[in-house]
């Protein structure tokens, strides 16, 4: 389903797609031992560009089946934009919980998917392989040397796991699109942290 035209709706979902660009994980499963890109991670890289764009993404029904701990949803949204386009899809998540979580596990699943597939996130974890970290959009040419410098090195601190990178890797994309000097003067603080790490 969608409105007559989504033509406004398709470009803004491109410029969504080009501001977010690669999204590094910060989420860690300490039984498993391995790093992955939680439903925060996307949704912390992802909102500003949505706003941004005059873009919305809101749940409107929601089809729960449940087995024992196990719960599978089929959600659909409505992806809306300012000018009055919008389609409707669907996406699924799964959870299993043995006390009452399952559902909240199954819902955050479907909205972390819809994010990473609706505008084709790259994440570096790949489920089906063991994945290399894609090169980020935000080392592209509309950023100076110094801040995709910056940011390249955040982004070998994550490969190698280093405590707080995600975290630092955000604060810098927010703030990638700052002149030079208000980079210097606004991270002052995250600029002598990567500095350190090296």
């Amino acid at each position: 389903m969608q409105s007559e035209t989504i033509g406004k709706l398709v470009a803004a979902l491109g410029a969504v797609m080009a501001d977010v660009g690669y999204v590094r994980g910060t989420g860690q499963n300490s039984h498993h031992k391995y790093s992955y890109t939680s439903d925060e991670d996307l949704a912390a890289a992802v909102q500003p560009a949505l706003v941004r764009h005059g873009v919305i993404l809101a749940p409107v029904s929601c089809q729960v089946d449940r087995s024992g701990d196990r719960c599978v949803v089929v959600q659909s949204w409505r992806v809306a934009h300012s000018s009055g386009e919008w389609m409707q899809i669907e996406s699924a998540g799964e959870g299993v919980d043995k006390q009452d979580k399952s559902v909240a596990k199954s819902l955050t699943g479907s909205r972390k998917y819809l994010l990473r597939h609706l505008l084709c996130i790259p994440t570096g974890d790949d489920i089906e392989r063991e994945a290399t970290v894609a090169t980020s959009n935000a080392a592209s040419a509309d950023l100076s040397p110094f801040v995709a410098g910056l940011l390249d090195r955040v982004e070998e601190l994550q490969r190698k796991n280093v405590k707080n990178a995600g975290a630092a890797a955000l604060k810098l994309r927010k703030n990638a699109r700052l002149s030079d000097d208000e980079i210097r003067e606004s991270c002052a603080k995250l600029i002598d942290w990567i500095e350190a790490q090296a």
